[in-house]
């Protein structure tokens, strides 16, 4: 578990010391000029340099778990176990000096507050400056007619569920299942196949289903032309996102629509990925190796059971063991683990298995 420790420094510049820290020591650490921003709602903060020696005279003067913390880009958001004064985010900038070469570095503390008042040029968080050469989509090789990603570089093979995936070498960093209107129509007089398939396509962190069809389209006694009333329809619908709550469905009109919507996805999801990749280690401590995550004791349970099992394990026997977690957020520690060098991945599909990768057996 992470926690939010805020430290008195007798430092009349940076009064304040805050550390985000778990059992291994400090993940993020900085000199703030207040414990939590004021009415401005944000404060400027400096990385904390200062050693062991120095940091035993502080003062704690506060320790809250920590139920959320991610990393989004070039912050870092936390949600604090208590009522109030619960949500913030360290945005951690580089500019460039203006009389000399080089960057410095930045950090602001904002909460809600200071993000509601701030207005940015930019009306996104993720800028896709991914060149779209530089993307490899994957499509499945029974797709007929399949969608266009110009300038991307195109694969075709079977994919172990749904129709197209962003790729990154072997891995799969997002994956979509493309419906038209009759395929989903169809698909209604085989509601528990569908279940399974989208069961499984919601164990990738990033994945969707993109209708060529408008909702309303299902509601229109026309479209459906006797096959099943509006009722039905919207039932069938909705059961589908309450059984698969972490699965998107795009109703995004037309082919074309559908088609531009998986591209701007993928597309995100690659400097989503690339970004986080290079700036992983800039956003920790100097000091301190391990990277941080949302998932600690998710990360740390599911480490022993690949522990436990020198021949391996599945995903679907892993998730067996984790009936309390839902399978997103258990691919999402694998594939940190893997990333980390922690956790390697045998095979392909429902069949690969995954292994303690630092196990010397």
């Amino acid at each position: 578990m992470a926690y939010w420790i805020v430290h008195k420094t007798g430092n009349p510049r940076f009064p304040y010391r805050i550390a985000i820290s778990d059992e291994n020591g400090d993940l993020f650490a900085v000199r703030a000029q207040d414990s939590w921003p004021g009415a401005r709602g944000n404060i400027f903060c400096v990385r904390d340099g200062s050693s062991k020696d120095e940091r035993d005279l502080f003062i704690e003067v506060e320790r809250v778990p920590i139920v959320v913390l991610e990393r989004f880009g070039k912050s870092i958001r936390v949600v604090l176990d208590r009522a109030i004064k619960k949500r913030g985010e360290f945005l951690i900038l580089e500019k460039p000096y203006k009389n000399r070469e080089g960057n410095f570095e930045q950090i602001f503390f904002k909460t809600d507050i200071a993000q509601k008042g701030h207005k940015s040029r930019s009306r996104v968080s993720l800028r896709p400056s991914v060149g779209v050469s530089n993307l490899v989509v994957a499509i499945d090789s029974a797709e007929r007619y399949p969608w266009k990603f110009p300038k991307a570089q195109i694969e075709r093979r079977r994919l172990p569920c749904g129709d197209y995936a962003l790729m990154d070498g072997e891995d799969i960093l997002a994956i979509t299942e493309r419906k038209t209107f009759e395929n989903l129509l169809g698909d209604f007089e085989s509601i528990a196949i569908l279940h399974r398939s989208l069961e499984e396509l919601s164990t990738y962190s990033h994945a969707a289903i993109v209708v060529e069809a408008h909702y309303g389209d299902f509601m229109d006694p026309k479209r459906l032309e006797g096959r099943w009333q509006p009722s039905h329809a919207y039932r069938v619908i909705a059961e589908l996102q309450a059984m698969h709550p972490h699965l998107p469905m795009i109703f995004a009109g037309t082919r074309k629509e559908a088609n531009l919507w998986t591209y701007a996805y993928f597309r995100a999801i690659a400097w989503k990925h690339t970004t986080e990749k290079s700036e992983s280690v800039a956003l920790l401590a100097r000091e301190t190796p391990p990277q941080f995550t949302s998932d600690q004791r998710l990360n740390s349970r599911i480490f022993s059971e690949l522990q436990s099992h020198s021949d391996g394990v599945t995903f679907r026997e892993l998730m067996s063991s984790f009936d309390d977690v839902d399978g997103t957020a258990v691919r999402r520690v694998l594939t940190a683990l893997k990333n980390r060098g922690k956790a390697r991945c045998e095979g392909r599909g429902i069949t690969a298995r995954w292994f303690d990768a630092t196990s010397t057996k």
